[in-house]
C-alpha cells in the first residue's frame, strides 16, 4: 500500500521587511523635523509710576533689566516739541513722555557705539559721532538727513558741535579740528592742526572755539576764516591750567570761561584769554562746571581712595568774591554735572545711586534713589522734569518744582537743551 508523503512543514513567521527611508541624493537620510521652539515669553511691561511730589520718579525706559544695555554717560538733546534725542550705544533714540511712561518716537542705528552727547543744529538735524568715524546727520522724523560724512574716531569727552551756519566742528582725533559745511563736505586735511588733542566738548561764542586741551591750556580759535587761527597767546600764559582738561568749558555772565582742570583748581579766562581768577579745590573735578544766573559756579569734586568708596561733594564757588560758599556732601563720588532750574534749584547725580537736589544756598531738598551711578550730566527737558542717564543703561526722568532751565549763566552741560554748543547770550 503506497505510503504519502508527509505533509510540508508550514514556513517560518517573519517580522514584515522595514520601508525603506526616503534619501536625499547624496545618500544621507532626511532628518526628522526639529521641534518647535517655545515661545519666548513676552516682555515685561514698564511701569508706570504715579509721581506726587517732587523727588518722585516718573518714568524710566528702557524697563530696568530687561535688556543688556551700555552706561548712558552722555546728555541727551532737547528740541522744542519736549523730544529727547539719546544715545544708547549704538543707537540713536526719539522719546517723548505719555500717559506716565518714555514712548519710543523712532530709532536711528549706527554700526558703533556713539561715545558723546547728540547736538541740534539750526537747520533742524541732529548730528551724532560714532565709533565706526562716521558722523551722522538725522532729521527730527529720524530719518537721514545728509550722507554720513567719514572722519575720525570720536574723542571719547568731545562733541560735536553746530554754529549759526549749520557748519559741524569736530574735534579731530589726531589732534586739532574739522569741519563739515552745511551741506555735509569736508576736506582730508584738518580745519586746524595741532599736535595735541582736545579731548573736551568746546562752545563757539562770536565766531571763536572755546575747548580745552591735553597740553592744559584752553584754545581760542578764529573759524570765520578759510582756515583756524588761534587767538590767544599761549607763550604769554592765555589760557594756561597747570594740567590736561577733559571737561566742557562754561561762560560766566562777566562774560569769562570757566575751566575745570584737572590739577584740582577751577579757573576763570577772560575773553581776551587772561587768568582773571584760581580756586583750588581739593579732590577730581570728573563733569563740568555750570553757573547760575549771578554768576556762582557749580561743580562736582571726588576724593577716590584706593580700597574705599569714592567721596563726592557739589562745591559753589560765588561770583564775587570768587571763594568757596559753600560744599554738599554727596552719597558717592560726583561725575554727573548739575542742572540749574529756573527757580535756582540745583541737581546732580552720584555714584551711588542717588540724584540730588539742593537749594542755591547748599541745603538739600530731596534726593531719590534710583538704583545705580548717575554719571551723566542732567538737564530740564520740560515743565516740572529732571532727567538723568544711568551705568544700567537707562534713562530716568524724576518730577521737580523747576519749569525750566535757568534763564542766564549757562545752567547745563553745553549750555542749551540743543545743545549745538553756541550759547544763547
Amino acid at each position: 500500500m503506497a505510503t504519502q508523503p508527509p505533509a510540508a512543514a508550514p514556513p517560518p513567521k517573519t517580522k514584515p521587511a522595514p520601508k525603506p527611508q526616503p534619501r536625499k541624493p547624496g545618500g544621507d537620510r532626511i532628518k526628522a523635523e526639529p521641534r518647535k521652539p517655545k515661545p519666548k515669553p513676552a516682555p515685561p511691561k514698564p511701569t508706570v509710576y504715579q509721581p506726587k511730589k517732587s523727588g518722585d520718579i516718573a518714568w524710566q525706559y528702557p524697563i530696568p533689566g530687561a535688556e543688556e544695555r551700555s552706561a548712558i554717560r552722555s546728555c541727551p538733546a532737547v528740541d522744542h516739541r519736549h523730544r529727547l534725542y539719546v544715545a544708547m550705544g549704538k543707537t540713536l533714540f526719539a522719546l517723548a513722555e505719555g500717559d506716565g511712561v518714555a514712548k519710543v518716537l523712532w530709532e536711528f542705528p549706527t554700526p558703533a557705539h556713539i561715545p558723546g552727547s547728540p547736538s541740534l543744529g539750526p537747520d533742524g538735524l541732529i548730528r551724532v559721532h560714532s565709533m565706526d568715524k562716521n558722523l551722522y546727520f538725522v532729521t527730527e522724523d529720524g530719518e537721514e538727513g545728509l550722507s554720513p560724512v567719514e572722519l575720525q574716531e570720536p574723542l571719547g569727552w568731545a562733541s560735536p558741535l553746530a554754529d549759526d551756519d549749520a557748519n559741524t566742528w569736530v574735534n579731530a582725533y589726531s589732534g586739532g579740528l574739522l569741519k563739515v559745511d552745511s551741506g555735509g563736505e569736508t576736506k582730508r586735511n584738518s580745519f586746524f592742526r595741532t599736535r595735541q588733542k582736545f579731548d573736551s566738548t568746546g562752545f563757539i561764542y562770536k565766531g571763536v572755539y572755546y575747548v580745552g586741551s591735553e597740553d592744559g591750556f584752553v584754545y581760542a580759535i578764529s573759524i570765520s576764516g578759510m582756515r583756524g587761527r588761534i587767538t590767544w597767546d599761549h607763550l604769554k600764559g592765555q589760557g594756561k591750567t597747570d594740567w590736561f582738561i577733559n571737561s566742557a568749558p562754561a561762560m560766566s555772565p562777566a562774560p569769562s570761561i570757566i575751566i575745570a582742570g584737572r590739577d584740582e583748581h577751577l579757573y576763570a579766562f577772560g575773553m581776551n584769554g587772561k587768568k582773571t581768577w584760581k580756586v583750588h579745590l581739593r579732590g577730581q573735578m570728573l563733569a563740568s562746571p555750570v553757573v547760575s544766573p549771578e554768576g556762582d559756579v557749580y561743580v562736582g569734586v571726588s576724593t577716590l581712595k584706593y580700597g574705599k568708596r569714592g567721596q563726592g561733594r557739589l562745591v559753589c564757588v560765588g561770583g564775587e568774591p570768587h571763594k568757596i560758599k559753600w560744599e554738599f556732601k554727596a552719597s558717592g563720588a560726583i561725575e554727573s554735572t548739575p542742572v540749574v532750574g529756573e527757580d535756582g534749584l540745583i541737581y546732580f547725580g552720584d555714584n551711588a545711586g542717588s540724584i540730588h537736589c539742593i537749594t542755591p544756598e547748599g541745603e538739600r531738598q530731596w534726593l531719590a534713589n534710583v538704583g545705580s551711578p548717575v554719571r551723566s550730566a542732567g538737564t530740564i527737558y520740560k515743565a516740572g522734569r529732571v532727567v538723568f542717564g544711568c551705568d544700567n543703561g537707562t534713562l530716568v526722568a524724576v518730577q521737580c518744582s523747576s519749569q525750566g532751565l535757568a534763564s542766564g549763566g549757562w545752567p547745563k552741560y553745553m549750555g542749551t537743551l540743543g545743545q549745538s554748543g553756541t550759547p544763547a547770550v
